[in-house]
């Protein structure tokens, strides 16, 4: 019987030894059942109880030993027993693997007869403490036919935070059972929230003889993270938010000038959307065109498209067909959807992630590709792209119901054996940046390097145990002149600027003027750490003998700077002209006056 787990792939088998000599074993004179149960402990250590049952098929034979190898050296204490006693079994660990023998006290002969016994000990890899998060990942089986019933429950302890996700769910009275478990094994989180810290170096340069405008991307926030920026040397000119919603940093560059940007941040990530977040779009067809990589057009990408007609459809599709492999490359060739379905046996992410938005964009669905770092600690069932900076890729489908963007792991689905990647997702995914408008740019932190020489430019840790500290404020700059003529517009602007360290969300700016009527606001408006927003004024003074002042009054979020400006009448246009006319006529008179 093979254990499918979701960090080591388990081999168990039944040895059952004929004590009747010369008849041979079959595979189906005996069914085995299954009574296991995981009892996790607070420290992580995880106590397996397994109570077998074997019942005989056959009246001249009867089962003698049992083994089990396990793909773990985290096991320990093991205890067999069945109703004659205890068990001393034989246990041999090497390699990373745990090889428990056991002889059997009693022997049970004759057609149906039963054979109880037990097999407990104490396994390390089944939960995981990552940073704020605990995993569990418990075993799946494949279909023999000498298994009969295959039950499993679960018991964590009450010092473990919320559950996050699990899947699959129990199916009755808190057990799963055998149909589950032959699906995929057991996959469970808990907590609220996974911390990184993520440190990133760009190095930029300027070859030219001119100034020029630099720009890197930056992790920003989504609907499954917020990002806080901790440091970042030297400061962006500007942070400015795209259609897709990176952050891009402006650096302006003197010529032949070099400089090394170090970003520090904390990013939070969720494996649910957070409520605040939804993102109505504007334009739903950025997101069902074709693009590099994404060959909508394709006959065959065409062809799926109309047999494949929802995300789930394309996810499970995407996973029977293609198989990932590793490559021994430094950097994957990237190959597009249609490359996928010519060559599906040499797949990596990228490939996964390709397949799936060309045919959802063909299907009318919007979708497009996230590119990031995702946790693992097994690069054989979670794989990453190699090189100096592993990276990771997967799609993200918009779902018009919940206004959210949804992201699913179809690569991770496969690897794994059958976890499920799309309806639950987990705090590992970090996302650097989002292809939408374009399958290629902006390029991802780790991509801005200096040299031909293969380097890590990323660093990513978990964080201490603490939420993240908001840190906003606000500076507001009038770009308007102090004085202006009755009967013309007091015509600027006026920048919003954030100063503090994470995205200010739902800004509220509120612009009015007296004596001279203006009024325009900006309501729920999300600006970036380092980014601003410029509104354009422009107030008529109607009276040509107006004199005096006005004043302007910016709030943001109720703060209030106000820029006071001096209207200048008509008439002081005209006081020089009648001024030099006055002498004038002071001077002809004068003349005059002589002769």
């Amino acid at each position: 019987m093979k254990l499918n787990i979701i960090r080591y792939i388990q081999y168990i088998s039944c040895i059952v030894v004929c004590c009747f000599l010369p008849t041979s074993l079959k595979a189906a004179d005996f069914i085995a059942d299954y009574d296991t149960q995981y009892a996790v402990s607070p420290s992580g250590t995880t106590i397996v109880t397994q109570n077998i049952t074997l019942t005989n098929k056959q009246s001249n034979l009867y089962p003698k030993q049992y083994a089990i190898s396990i793909e773990s050296d985290k096991i320990h204490n093991v205890i067999a027993y069945d109703k004659k006693g205890v068990i001393t079994p034989k246990i041999t660990q090497g390699g990373g693997k745990t090889q428990i023998v056991v002889l059997f006290n009693e022997q049970v002969v004759g057609l149906d007869k039963q054979l109880n016994f037990s097999l407990r000990y104490e396994n390390g890899d089944i939960a995981e403490q990552l940073g704020n998060i605990w995993e569990i990942k418990i075993p799946g089986i494949t279909e023999d036919e000498t298994l009969g019933e295959y039950n499993v429950s679960l018991q964590t302890p009450s010092s473990f935070p919320p559950n996050a996700y699990m899947t699959p769910l129990p199916a009755v009275g808190g057990r799963w059972i055998k149909a589950q478990l032959i699906s995929g094994g057991i996959y469970a989180g808990y907590g609220e929230f996974q911390s990184y810290i993520v440190e990133a170096t760009y190095n930029l340069e300027n070859d030219t003889l001119s100034s020029k405008l630099t720009t890197i991307t930056i992790p920003a926030d989504t609907a499954y993270q917020t990002v806080s920026i901790i440091s970042m040397n030297p400061k962006p000119k500007e942070m400015k938010k795209d259609e897709d919603g990176n952050w891009i940093a402006n650096y302006e560059l003197s010529s032949m000038q070099k400089v090394d940007v170090n970003a520090k941040l904390n990013v939070q990530t969720y494996n649910k959307a957070k409520k605040t977040i939804q993102t109505a779009l504007t334009d739903k067809t950025v997101y069902l065109q074709q693009q590099r990589y994404w060959e909508i057009g394709d006959t065959k990408i065409q062809s799926l498209a109309k047999q494949y007609t929802t995300p789930r459809e394309i996810y499970d599709y995407v996973i029977r067909t293609l198989s990932y492999t590793k490559t021994t490359n430094k950097e994957s060739i990237r190959k597009g959807a249609v490359g996928a379905l010519a060559d599906p046996t040499n797949s990596v992410c990228t490939e996964f992630t390709d397949l799936f938005i060309a045919i959802a964009r063909a299907a009318g669905i919007p979708a497009r590709e996230v590119i990031g770092y995702a946790y693992t600690t097994d690069a054989k069932l979670r794989p990453l792209l190699t090189g100096s900076d592993v990276l990771h890729a997967w799609p993200e489908y918009y779902d018009t119901t919940k206004q959210v963007w949804i992201p699913i792991d179809p690569t991770w689905g496969h690897t794994t054996g059958g976890v499920n990647y799309f309806d639950v997702f987990d705090f590992n995914h970090i996302a650097f940046v989002v292809h939408g408008k374009s399958s290629e740019t902006p390029y991802p932190a780790g991509s801005y390097k200096e040299g031909s020489i293969p380097k890590k430019n990323v660093s990513v840790t978990f964080a201490p145990v603490m939420k993240t500290i908001v840190n906003n404020s606000f500076r507001t700059t009038f770009l308007l002149p102090k004085k202006v003529s009755a009967g013309k517009n007091l015509v600027g602007s006026v920048q919003i600027e954030n100063l503090g360290n994470t995205t200010s969300e739902k800004v509220a700016i509120v612009i009015d003027a007296n004596p001279f009527l203006f009024h325009t606001e900006k309501q729920e408006e999300n600006i970036p750490p380092f980014g601003m927003i410029t509104l354009p004024i422009s107030i008529s003074i109607p009276n040509y003998l107006s004199n005096g002042k006005g004043t302007v009054n910016v709030s943001v979020n109720g703060e209030i700077n106000s820029f006071t400006y001096t209207v200048t009448p008509m008439y002081w246009l005209l006081m020089p002209i009648s001024i030099i006319f006055i002498c004038l006529i002071i001077i002809l008179w004068l003349i005059f006056k002589k002769k």
